[in-house]
């Protein structure tokens, strides 16, 4: 399998890395806020051996540096971004997977430049507001409110307190008890999610996530020309179906929508197969060459 790794500046001259894996027709993937590859890598190897996947680290997550203004740190910009990269790549036009936050950033890269963009895939995400309807409501606008209270020099000190208590044994059992997560993700999975964390930028992503609880693409959905599927979990409680998948349904004209049985945010750890085959089942009805 083919690897290679480059890199481009940001608007605001952030640099940006990514990555392009296997062969074959592009595929784009665009994160959640606070992941990275490591959340796609059960279902990497299912696309690779046949797409060439594109992928890129957030400003201030991965190899990316921290935002270098607080305008570069909003989903306008990681659009943008994605529209760089892309060029960076040398992808003028392909599917586009965003998961959870990813979404958002998917919806306004197709407000920018539609053109780019054969199909398009919500994946456990949401296309307006993430915090209004994650963690049961009050808990995301609880955070929400948390983290617009925190002044910037304090954001390294709480990064860092949030980060040793993901770290405590007991995490796991607690995400698992409320639900964020479920069979499908092991102890192991949610180590690599800590490991990571402790790498973000804390003023970066602090500031991500607040622009994201106030982003909206809901008016770009009834303007989409590109096929769009929609995949919701059952028991996912950052994207709920009914306040989230559903209305992304409604909006966006002739969208396909489907609710993984038991899916959770965690999905992408142990749905692997199903999402691969819901997203091949999708791309191979409404690309015009079909799936390699």
């Amino acid at each position: 399998m083919s690897e290679r790794h480059g890199h481009v500046h940001a608007a605001d001259g952030t640099r940006l890395v990514f990555r392009v894996m296997g062969e074959g027709p592009p595929l784009v993937l665009a994160n959640g806020v606070s992941t990275s590859e490591f959340f796609w890598r059960k279902i990497l190897p299912r696309w690779t051996p046949r797409f060439q996947v594109l992928f890129w680290d957030y400003k201030g997550h991965g190899d990316s540096e921290p935002a270098r203004t607080k305008q570069g740190a909003t989903v306008e910009a990681f659009a943008d971004d994605l529209v760089r990269v892309m060029d960076g790549a040398g992808i003028e036009r392909a599917p586009l997977i965003g998961f959870s936050m990813g979404s958002q950033v998917a919806f306004e890269a197709c407000r920018e430049a539609p053109e780019r963009f054969s199909a398009v895939v919500s994946l456990l995400g949401t296309s307006r507001r993430m915090l209004d309807t994650a963690l049961w409501r009050l808990g995301g606008r609880s955070m929400g409110a948390l983290l617009g209270a925190v002044p910037r020099r304090v954001r390294p000190a709480l990064r860092k307190t949030v980060h040793l208590g993901f770290s405590m044994p007991f995490t796991y059992r607690i995400g698992r008890a409320i639900g964020l997560y479920g069979d499908e993700t092991g102890p192991d999975d949610v180590a690599e999610y800590v490991r990571h964390f402790g790498r973000l930028d804390p003023s970066t992503v602090t500031d991500v996530v607040l622009a994201a609880g106030q982003h909206d693409a809901s008016d770009v959905l009834p303007q989409l020309t590109m096929p769009v599927l929609v995949i919701a979990g059952e028991r996912d409680v950052f994207a709920p179906v009914g306040s989230v998948s559903r209305p992304i349904h409604a909006g966006a004209p002739g969208s396909r929508l489907v609710i993984m049985r038991k899916g959770t945010h965690g999905s992408l750890f142990g749905h692997a197969a199903e999402i691969e085959r819901l997203v091949d089942d999708f791309l191979g009805d409404v690309l015009e060459d079909g799936l390699p």
